[in-house]
Formats: C-alpha cells, sequence, structure tokens
C-alpha cells in the first residue's frame, strides 16, 4: 500500500473514531507531528508503530490492510454470520458483519438448546445490549431479580450489572441481540 493510501485510511479510521490528532498522540505516545505527517503520506512507518497506532484506534492489522475503498458491504447471507463463541456449551452466537471497519456495534444471532444457559456464574463486562426473543421461552436473571420473557419480548442490559440467560423451554431458543461496544 502506498503511503497517501495509508495516511488517508488511518485518518479515516480516526474521523470514525472522533479522535483529534492529539489525542490519539497521548494514547500511542508518537508524536503528533509524526501523525500528522503519517496521514498526510509523507513519511514512514514500521509495522510495529502501526499496530500500536492501529490498536488505540480499534481495529487489527489484517483488517486495516483488508478494507477496500468502497462504501462497506450492506447485506450479509445466513451463510456469512460467522460463529464467534459458545463451542461445545449448547448456545451458538453467530454474529453479523464480523470484521466490518470501524463498527462500534455488534449484532448477534444466538441460538440455545433447551436448558442450555451462559454458565452458572453471571457476566458482567462494559458494555449496553438489547434484544428480542424470537422463538423459546427465555429466562433473565439481572442482579437478583429473575424475569421469563417469550416471543417478541425484549430486554436492555447494562451489562455492569451481574446477569445471565437460560433457556426454560423445550425446543430451542433464538434470541437476536446488539451490544455496544462490542464485547466478543
Amino acid at each position: 500500500m502506498e503511503k497517501r493510501e495509508l495516511g488517508r485510511r488511518l485518518q479515516q479510521l480516526r474521523r470514525r473514531k472522533k479522535l483529534s490528532l492529539r489525542a490519539l498522540s497521548r494514547s500511542t505516545h508518537v508524536a503528533v507531528s509524526f501523525l500528522s505527517a503519517l496521514e498526510q503520506g509523507t513519511t514512514n512507518i514500521s509495522v510495529a508503530k502501526l499496530k500500536t497506532i492501529l490498536d488505540a484506534l480499534g481495529t487489527g492489522l489484517s483488517e486495516f490492510f483488508s478494507q477496500n475503498s468502497h462504501q462497506p458491504k450492506v447485506v450479509y447471507r445466513n451463510s456469512e454470520l460467522v460463529e464467534i463463541a459458545g463451542y461445545g456449551t449448547g448456545i451458538s452466537y453467530r454474529e453479523v458483519a464480523v470484521g466490518r471497519p470501524g463498527r462500534a456495534l455488534q449484532f448477534t444471532v444466538e441460538r440455545y438448546k433447551p436448558g442450555a444457559q451462559t454458565g452458572p456464574e453471571p457476566l458482567q463486562y462494559d458494555a449496553e445490549e438489547a434484544g428480542v426473543v424470537l422463538k423459546g421461552k427465555l429466562e433473565l436473571s439481572v442482579d437478583n431479580e429473575v424475569c421469563v420473557l417469550g416471543p417478541g419480548d425484549a430486554y436492555y442490559i447494562d451489562n455492569n450489572r451481574p446477569h445471565r440467560f437460560r433457556n426454560l423451554g423445550r425446543g430451542v431458543l433464538l434470541v437476536v441481540s446488539a451490544n455496544t461496544p462490542t464485547t466478543f
């Protein structure tokens, strides 16, 4: 990739993240003057320093270099959803738009086999999550409160609160959910 293209992409990514050059400099310990020259395509950069900058911008090397200059993909077919977690637990988490550059939202199709649960210990992490039950019966525990949701029922959680999910039904539980920022 040419220096000018690399600089243009870095600048677009930084602006999408709503960061100033000064803020990026503070988080990476890379001089503002160097970052500016890099975005203008007038200097070279080592892979190690580029990785430091990309980490601060929330993207990886492969994702950054695989970006193309046209608009991001809009439609994701069923076969393009990526299994991201849940292996061997009776739960399937299939994510939409894995690898999409600069995304701040994680959208997931979740399937729970009968009796499957997110675990005996509650989950707790820094994010917000909303979901809708499409099929089945979901037991949602938040703090010490337990609710049962059916098709069409929805939830919105501050995931800093301890929470867990369990399929109470005899069939598959199907939920679609969105997290921000991305959590998996």
